[in-house]
Parts: C-alpha cells; sequence; structure tokens
C-alpha cells in the first residue's frame, strides 16, 4: 500500500490523478514549430517511446557520435522545454571503442499523439502522409543533418543521399513522393547486401541537392 500511494506511474493507485493533472498543468504547450523539427528529427535518428509500461506520456531519445556532439547539445538546446538530459558513454555499435553522445527528454502530453502517428497501434515507425505533412521546412534540415549525406563528383556535381534503410520499399516511395511534391525530385532505390538482405533509400540528383542545400541552409549549424 505504501508504494502505491507514492508511485507516480500506475492508474487507480494513490495519487495518481493529481499528480497527472499537476504535471499537465506544468508541463506547458509545445508549439507547431517545435512540433515540425520533432517530426523531422524522428525521420532520423530520433526514437519515442513510453519509459515503462505505466508511463502516462511518451519522450524522445537519440544517440550521436562524440565527432556530432555539437549537433546533439543543438537540439537538446532547441528542445529545452521537453528538459533534455545528455550525457556520453561507450559506443556499443559499429564504431565500438569510441564514445557516444546520448540524449532523453522528459516525457511530455503532446507526445502522445506524436507516438500514435509515428508508431501506430505501438509498432516500429512507419511512415505515413500524416506523419510527413507535419514536418516543416526546418523539420526537413533536421532530418538531413541526423540522417543524410552528400557525395560530390570531381567535377563538381552534388548528390544527397537519404538513409531511408530501415523503412520499407512501400515507405521509401512515399517519402520520394513527398518529396518531389514539394518540389525537391526525389527517387527511391534498392540495394542488396553481400549477405543477401535489401534495403531501399531515397536520392536526389544534382539540381535537386542544389536546390536543397541552397534552401535548408539557413537552418544548419557550423559544426554541420
Amino acid at each position: 500500500t505504501k508504494h502505491w500511494k507514492s508511485h507516480p506511474y500506475k492508474k487507480g493507485h494513490g495519487i495518481w490523478n493529481y499528480r497527472t493533472e499537476k504535471y499537465l498543468a506544468n508541463a506547458g504547450q509545445l508549439s507547431p514549430e517545435t512540433l515540425g523539427l520533432i517530426y523531422g528529427t524522428l525521420l532520423g535518428d530520433c526514437s519515442i517511446t513510453f519509459p515503462n509500461q505505466h508511463s502516462r506520456f511518451p519522450r524522445l531519445a537519440w544517440s550521436h557520435s562524440e565527432k556530432q556532439r555539437e549537433w546533439s547539445d543543438y537540439k537538446a538546446e532547441r528542445l529545452h522545454q521537453l528538459r533534455p538530459h545528455l550525457w556520453t558513454a561507450p559506443n556499443q555499435g559499429y564504431s565500438s571503442g569510441r564514445l557516444s553522445v546520448l540524449c532523453s527528454t522528459a516525457c511530455h502530453p503532446q507526445l502522445r499523439e506524436v507516438f500514435e502517428i509515428v508508431r501506430p497501434e505501438k509498432h516500429q515507425k512507419t511512415i505515413s502522409r500524416d506523419w510527413l505533412e507535419r514536418v516543416t521546412s526546418e523539420g526537413l534540415a533536421w532530418w538531413y543533418m541526423d540522417d543524410g549525406s552528400l557525395s560530390i563528383t570531381a567535377s563538381g556535381s552534388p548528390s544527397i543521399q537519404l538513409h531511408t534503410e530501415g523503412f520499407s520499399a512501400e515507405e521509401n516511395q512515399l517519402i520520394a513522393d513527398w518529396l518531389t511534391e514539394l518540389g525537391y525530385p526525389a527517387r527511391s532505390f534498392r540495394v542488396k547486401t553481400g549477405r543477401g538482405k535489401v534495403y531501399y533509400y531515397v536520392k536526389l540528383g544534382a539540381e535537386t541537392s542544389r536546390k536543397w542545400l541552397a534552401a535548408l541552409k539557413q537552418y544548419s549549424i557550423p559544426a554541420m
């Protein structure tokens, strides 16, 4: 009984309703601009989850390599309303032995709707028009700085690749069609690895890449 009186999550026990009402009152309203950034970075390196099965609202989390610390710090600063917490830890993935910069935010009531759009029925991230149409121009820039790469040929011709390998062929095509409608003609490409796995990604041609970089440069930071 003593446990449930102090537990902040479990609905129907202790002072759950009172704490929820107090939390809602103190959380503050996220602006459309901020939500546009969130939807953009969720296309890239950001994730959205409930901390545990009793959590009322979800939170955001992301990680970057040590060399992208300034980018991670900048995102945390812009999303300060979510009270982000940053820390450094050894990288457990492809760059084993190096350091990663990790961040997780506080839970927020408005992130519940974001969760339902990005992860319908609690599945993995699932691309939809509803999600894409909520991404702002600056959100596009956040996605690119999260998960984009730029290649330049010897003659100076640029090509942008958006690393959407985690999404299906249909989702990649949806993204390509959406970008094309925005004025950034894009194509979805298929690649097969030596182990037989098939991935898809989105690529912009030289003219479109120049247009993309010129339009979104205003949202970049020096480190990126």
